[in-house]
């Protein structure tokens, strides 16, 4: 994908332009290196000579002149140049702003709920098995140890996008949303893994073990809506799109 390019001078900012726009734009400029310029991916401004790709290009040497050759008297620099772009263009530029880029707005708060939510699974997974029955584990060992797979797995899940948003990773609004649906997917499979082992175990139809208290319920409606806003959030916002790059 093409890079697009901004510039400013003073206080106007000018842009998106090709870099390929950019370069004779800017050796119109009686002094380039006052310039500033910024692309995605840049956290701030920058001057030209100091980004690489573009100041080797605009930067370039005289020509080599052969011997004996007769140097012709250097021109004076005039003391007005031609605008760079005209009025009618400028006037399209005079009002961009900077892309949103970073943890701020809405995102700061998706990022702050994304660590709390993950110490809140934690200790309440703590607190479950601190109180679990022993002679449960000693008669239905498979059905409990498949459950601790199934919340291990929540547990990686939820921390590995938590790195991810923190290292701005471009896997994270994918790994995010995988999460959202889990949120609502792994409270109906836990129970129904546990029903249906104890009831092989036992003999006993599934739906004599099979229940779903009001507080899984709850787990389960506030995982919906917040699937409902969080991952279409995900999916449009320029904020998120420009943050996760790396």
């Amino acid at each position: 994908m093409t890079e697009l390019w901004y510039y400013a001078e003073g206080d106007e900012t000018r842009g998106p332009l090709s870099v390929g726009e950019l370069v004779p734009l800017l050796a119109r400029i009686a002094d380039p290196r006052r310039v500033m310029i910024w692309r995605h991916g840049f956290e701030d401004w920058k001057p030209v000579e100091e980004v690489h790709e573009v100041a080797q290009q605009v930067f370039r040497p005289p020509p080599l002149r052969r011997a004996g050759a007769a140097v012709p008297p250097e021109l004076p620099t005039p003391s007005v140049r031609e605008p760079v772009v005209d009025a009618e263009d400028a006037a399209h530029f005079k009002d961009v702003k900077q892309p949103l880029s970073g943890i701020g707005g809405w995102l700061a708060l998706l990022a702050i709920s994304q660590v709390l939510g993950l110490l809140k699974f934690l200790v309440a997974l703590g607190q479950y098995y601190t109180a679990a029955n022993d002679d449960l584990w000693k008669r239905f060992p498979t059905a409990l140890w498949g459950e601790v797979a199934i919340n291990a797995f929540h547990v990686w899940l939820i921390v590995y996008t938590t790195v991810l948003l923190l290292r701005h990773s471009r896997h994270f609004p994918r790994f995010f949303i995988w999460e959202m649906i889990a949120v609502v997917v792994l409270p109906l499979v836990d129970p129904f893994w546990v029903a249906s082992m104890i009831g092989l175990a036992t003999g006993q139809p599934i739906s004599n073990y099979l229940t779903l208290d009001a507080k899984d319920g709850g787990q389960i409606i506030a995982g919906m809506i917040g699937a409902a806003i969080w991952i279409p959030y995900m999916l449009r916002s320029r904020r998120v799109a420009n943050t996760f790059t790396l």
